[in-house]
């Protein structure tokens, strides 16, 4: 499966590298813009020409266009925030936890963009002809641009620099919104996965993985307030 492929490979990316991600976050940025812009230029040209990538390219390019690397990266964000900073996984993604989100957040781009594009082009018209009955896929569309747009202001004030101006009590009440974000991402999964050939292994990967840091979450919030009261 190429979502758990994707997990692996940035869990251990960001922890073997954390240290030079923390130090050279520029060069992170740019690397993950420029595969964005590869990715978007591929299919855009798709689109307009029908080029045909193959084999291991191929399943690259979508690893990146459907944004498996991208949740990749929000999971380990979302994971961070629920894990003891006394563990040392918890510890080192606590400290690139901007960064991840931000390269999460460049990488999700095409996705976001290129499918909406595709949406207005392709999809849309059949559906305002009557050629296509998809209820299920426009929910899923629409919870997805819902959560692009609220990841637009995360994404930007996730920079250390906008951070500071912001001030930390606004950042903090406008970064509860990533709660949401995650779960419109976890039903956005949901929903794409059963418009069509429902593949339920997925479905229980994608929920158990979820629920499971809802849990941890849930747990560490409880332990926090009680250590507060004592």
């Amino acid at each position: 499966m190429v979502f758990i492929w994707s997990l692996i490979f940035i869990v251990i990316l960001s922890v073997v590298f954390t240290t030079n991600i923390k130090k050279n976050y520029k060069g992170w940025y740019a690397l993950a813009s420029f595969i964005s812009i590869l990715v978007s230029i591929y299919e855009v040209m798709r689109i307009v020409s029908h080029p045909k990538l193959n084999g291991v390219i191929l399943s690259i390019e979508q690893a990146f266009m459907k944004g498996n690397v991208a949740i990749a990266f929000f999971i380990l964000v979302m994971f961070a925030g629920a894990l003891s900073t006394k563990q040392v996984i918890g510890k080192k993604l606590m400290s690139i936890r901007a960064e991840l989100a931000i390269l999460g957040s460049i990488l999700i781009l095409p996705h976001g963009i290129i499918y909406f594009v595709r949406f207005l082009i392709i999809k849309l018209p059949k559906i305002l002809n009557g050629k296509a009955n998809a209820t299920l896929y426009l929910i899923y569309i629409s919870i997805g641009i819902i959560a692009f747009i609220i990841m637009i202001p995360l994404f930007i004030t996730s920079f250390k620099s906008v951070r500071k101006r912001l001030g930390g009590f606004r950042w903090k009440k406008l970064h509860r919104w990533s709660y949401v974000f995650y779960c419109l991402i976890y039903l956005h999964i949901i929903l794409a996965l059963l418009n069509g050939k429902i593949n339920f292994i997925k479905i229980i990967l994608y929920t158990f993985i979820f629920m499971v840091y809802t849990v941890m979450k849930f747990i560490k919030h409880r332990n926090i307030k009680l250590r507060r009261k004592s």
